[in-house]
């Protein structure tokens, strides 16, 4: 059993070896074979129950799922076909296993049959990164020693009795083991170099095969950039339609929330005036004095600085944070009508049209925008917010910069716009007086388009043109650009804005989800007594929608969420984010679903375990005459120690007499040992023949100890004998 338990251990290092080599996690290398290591010496001495084992298992689980999900294992050189820090954690899991089950071992037993299998799956699991050609040496050379190992494993672990005359030919089975495990060593290293001096060929046929499709990945930025172009919102949904983009905690709906926005039509797409100075303003947070009109609101918990966007009045705000998904990180996305943006910066850029650039703002970090209640007054304010306004100064434009920045928000290019538009606009603003009538102009000529995910335009036509007058459907893109060019031909500034709009509600953890298929474009239009107003032309059917149904995959989205946040709260590092971390993981196991189920799940695994290691096992009273036998046979038990034979726990009567009788062949007076205890066996478990037969055995016993005592002493002179005899010599 000890040789297994070598061989068991020297496959726990080789897997530990490799994690340093290939994932260079240092430390979980050295923390394994310190742990594993005194379990080959020592012989546990508590007993597992069946239900043991599978709680310990549960509690790695628990252990390195939120070791993944707090901390994962980053690498720089990642190429795999799969999430490698999730795969990562699940060979640490399996090779944890592998360390309890070298310290649960039995000595009467040997260790499971499926340790190998287990060292099989964290291989696996390793293999997936991009290594260097000495790494990929070393991998394979490792493999080759689990090969090997795993087959002394099971020759350690297999049980056989042999007969006499196989004990001739004990030198063919190991024979065969050797010739079979050199084949597969050298059939596995011919067909990896054959793999080797082919893998460019392969590689590049995966490349081919790969360009034919577009991941979500490729095209997730593709809405949001800085220059989108007519349809790359519509890609973005169409590829992405189902990943999740952001998490919205409100008391009310998100509505519209703005990512980008553009400001210069080219013709094909939108793009943002570089020569339109400054492009960016930078913010410091707001003093203590004004903050706390926020703070008395929201999450006591958030303690990040905040950052003024325009300027407000004395109302209660509600806060809004939302929570962003590594795909759309570099964007921050908020509501048009949001005075004030909390984040853990020390200062805050934003774009000329108040967005909050992301630079510096970790993805996993939530983003809280304070708003105004629905329905409150809205207060007048300039075209574009004043480049050096600070909190507590004018929040107003000069006529020169009103005039200018009018001029910007209302060109065209002259000559990418087709007359047929002009003529267009003039026939729907003839009648216009106001700005207002100016909008439910342009919302009544687009009540008669309809709604279509795809659009091709013909070749050597001009996409709004071809939209507007011969193909009245198209997407959310196609409408926004129309009313935006419509709207600033009737004078009117106007935005173009990409963001999202809808989303679905999870009623489990209070907030919505918001999801690639949500992404949207719309316009917003100036009016000098309103501000800023959303304008969305686009049919109700292209135009996403809150929806309330309740699905099953909120349960496992909740705790993404909570795991979020626990991320967010140690990324600050220090005692109270660690606090909150704890805090937030708590409510996790006793607020949620899932976490009532991990939680009820532990609870009565433990307590089942403690039932059946506490309760009371019954009592079997022993009758006289087994008692009587008993001291029999534990009287012949001692007295074969001296002969060096012990009766293991696990062995039989019939099983000890057969090992007795094998000794026997150089001992004759262990024959009648052997027939003894056969005749023990049948008086003790056959038909009860009463006090005689108990009696029988009691004077063949006493007879069998003089044997035994006469050739213990028979034995003492020979051994002397031959001492003298050698020492004469």
């Amino acid at each position: 059993m000890n040789r297994q338990a070598w061989v068991t251990w020297l496959m726990i290092l080789l897997q530990a070896v490799l994690f340093w080599y290939l994932s260079e996690a240092n430390l979980f290398a050295v923390f394994v074979v310190l742990i594993s290591f005194p379990a080959v010496f020592l012989r546990r001495r508590w007993e597992l129950s069946s239900t043991t084992l599978p709680l310990i298992d549960l509690v790695v689980a628990v252990v390195c799922g939120i070791k993944w999900y707090l901390v994962p294992h980053e690498m720089l050189l990642i190429n795999g076909f799969v999430m490698y820090s999730l795969v990562h954690a699940a060979a640490q899991f399996f090779l944890l296993v592998q360390v309890t089950r070298l310290w649960g071992r039995r000595p009467d037993r040997p260790l499971p049959i499926y340790i190998p299998v287990l060292a099989v799956l964290v291989f696996i699991c390793l293999g997936d990164v991009d290594v260097t050609r000495r790494q990929r040496r070393m991998y394979q050379h490792a493999s080759q020693g689990l090969v090997g190992l795993t087959c002394l494993y099971y020759s350690l672990t297999r049980k056989r009795q042999e007969h006499v005359a196989s004990k001739t030919y004990r030198w063919v089975r190991p024979t065969l083991s050797i010739a079979v495990l050199a084949v597969t060593v050298f059939t596995a290293r011919t067909s990896n170099a054959w793999l080797l001096s082919r893998w460019s060929d392969i590689e590049q046929m995966m490349m081919r095969a790969n360009s034919l499709r577009r991941t979500p990945r490729d095209v997730t930025y593709a809405g949001f950039s800085a220059n989108p172009h007519l349809g790359s919102i519509q890609l973005l949904k169409s590829n992405a339609s189902n990943e999740i983009a952001l998490r919205v905690l409100s008391v009310n709906e998100p509505s519209y929330l703005r990512g980008a926005v553009f400001d210069r039509f080219n013709g094909s797409g939108w793009d943002t005036q570089m020569e339109w100075l400054p492009v960016t303003v930078t913010r410091n947070p707001l003093p203590d004095e004004l903050s706390i009109r926020f703070r008395k609101t929201g999450d006591p918990r958030n303690r990040h600085p905040l950052f003024m966007l325009r300027k407000f009045s004395d109302v209660d705000h509600h806060p809004m944070t939302i929570w962003r998904e590594n795909a759309v990180e570099r964007f921050t996305f908020l509501p048009l009508s949001a005075n004030c943006v909390q984040a853990p910066l020390p200062t805050m850029s934003f774009d000329r049209h108040g967005v909050p650039l992301s630079e510096g703002v970790p993805a996993d970090v939530g983003i809280t925008a304070w708003l105004p209640p629905y329905g409150s007054d809205v207060m007048p304010e300039p075209i574009i917010q004043p480049i050096e306004w600070q909190p507590g100064q004018s929040f107003e434009l000069s006529a020169e910069q009103t005039e200018f920045v009018t001029d910007r928000l209302t060109r065209l290019p002259a000559n990418l716009i087709s007359p047929r538009i002009y003529e267009l606009a003039i026939e729907l603003f003839q009648d216009c007086r106001t700005h207002a009538d100016k909008l439910r102009a342009v919302d009544r000529f687009f009540s008669t388009f309809k709604y279509e995910s795809k659009i091709e335009i013909p070749r050597r036509q001009d996409p709004l043109t071809y939209f507007l007058f011969e193909n009245h459907a198209a997407h959310c893109e196609y409408f926004a650009t129309a009313t935006a060019v419509l709207l600033r031909m009737g004078g009117i500034p106007t935005r173009y804005v990409t963001g999202f709009a809808g989303g679905n509600y999870n009623p489990l953890g209070h907030y919505w989800i918001i999801r690639q298929q949500e992404a949207h474009a719309w316009v917003e239009a100036y009016l000098p007594e309103s501000g800023w107003v959303i304008v969305d032309t686009t049919p109700a059917a292209g135009v996403p929608i809150t929806d309330d149904s309740f699905q099953f995959a909120h349960l496992w989205d909740e705790i993404n969420l909570r795991g979020q946040m626990i991320r967010a709260a140690l990324s600050a590092g220090n005692l109270a984010g660690v606090l909150s971390a704890v805090q937030i993981f708590s409510t996790t196991l006793f607020s949620t679903i899932p976490g009532w189920l991990l939680t009820g799940g532990v609870l009565f695994l433990i307590a089942r375990n403690i039932h059946f290691t506490f309760r009371r096992k019954p009592v079997t009273l022993m009758s006289h005459s087994v008692a009587e036998l008993q001291v029999l046979v534990n009287e012949l038990d001692r007295k074969l120690k001296r002969w060096h034979l012990h009766r293991a726990e696990h062995e039989t009567l019939h099983q000890f007499a057969a090992r007795i009788r094998q000794q026997a062949l150089s001992q004759p007076a262990l024959t009648d040992v052997a027939d003894w205890y056969l005749q023990y066996a049948e008086t003790r478990y056959g038909p009860d023949l009463g006090k005689p037969a108990r009696e029988t055995l009691q004077r063949r016993l006493n007879e069998l100890c003089v044997e035994l005592m006469k050739a213990s002493q028979s034995r003492t002179r020979l051994s002397k004998l031959a001492n003298q005899v050698s020492l004469d010599d």
